[in-house]
C-alpha cells in the first residue's frame, strides 16, 4: 500500500521480488514510500528465513492443521523471537469442522504465541484465483473467501498500529 501521503490517481501495489539477503533491501527500499511492505516466503530452512523475518515488524506465520506444520513453525518462531519481532500464527487451509482444528489451537496456545481469530478455510477460490494471478478478493467481491481475508487484513494493521 502506498503511504497516504504519496497517493495518486492510479492506487497500484508495488511488486518486488528478492532472495535471501536481497529482502531486507527491498522492505528498507519499499518502505520509504509504502505504509506496509508484505514479504511473503515459502517455508524455509532457518538461515533462509532470517534475512526476511529480520527486515518484518510483524512475522505472520500461516499453520495448516497439521503434524508437519506444527514442527516447522517452532523454528520460525525461535528466529521471530531471537531477533525480538512480533509474532502471530495465523490457521490456514483449514477444514473449521476439522478434529485437527481444535489439536491445532491447543498446539498454539502451547507456544505461548499470539494468534489471529481469522481461520482461512481450505477453499478453491484462493487456488484458482492465484492461477490467474488474482487474489479471492479480485475474483469475486462476495462470499466466506472475501471476509475472511477483510478480517484477517484488519487483525495485522491492527496489529502494526
Amino acid at each position: 500500500m502506498i503511504r497516504s501521503e504519496n497517493k495518486i490517481a492510479n492506487d497500484n501495489l508495488t511488486f518486488k521480488t528478492a532472495s535471501l539477503w536481497g529482502a531486507q533491501y527491498e522492505s528498507k527500499t519499499l518502505k520509504k514510500d509504502h505504509d506496509v511492505v508484505i514479504i511473503d516466503t515459502p517455508p524455509k530452512i532457518k538461515s533462509d528465513a532470517r534475512p526476511s523475518i529480520e527486515a518484518s515488524d510483524l512475522v505472520l506465520i500461516p499453520m495448516s492443521p497439521s503434524h508437519v506444520d506444527f514442527w516447522a513453525t517452532e523454528a520460525i518462531i525461535d528466529i521471530a523471537k531471537k531477533a525480538n519481532k512480533k509474532i502471530m500464527i495465523q490457521i490456514n487451509r483449514a477444514n473449521q469442522r476439522s478434529k485437527l482444528i481444535i489439536k491445532t489451537n491447543d498446539y498454539i496456545k502451547s507456544l505461548n504465541v499470539p494468534s489471529v481469530e481469522t481461520i482461512i478455510g481450505n477453499r478453491q477460490i484462493y487456488a484458482s484465483s492465484m492461477g490467474e494471478g488474482k487474489t479471492a478478493i479480485e475474483k469475486q467481491r462476495k462470499g466466506s473467501a472475501v471476509d475472511e481475508i477483510k478480517k484477517l487484513s484488519d487483525q495485522i494493521l491492527s496489529e502494526l498500529n
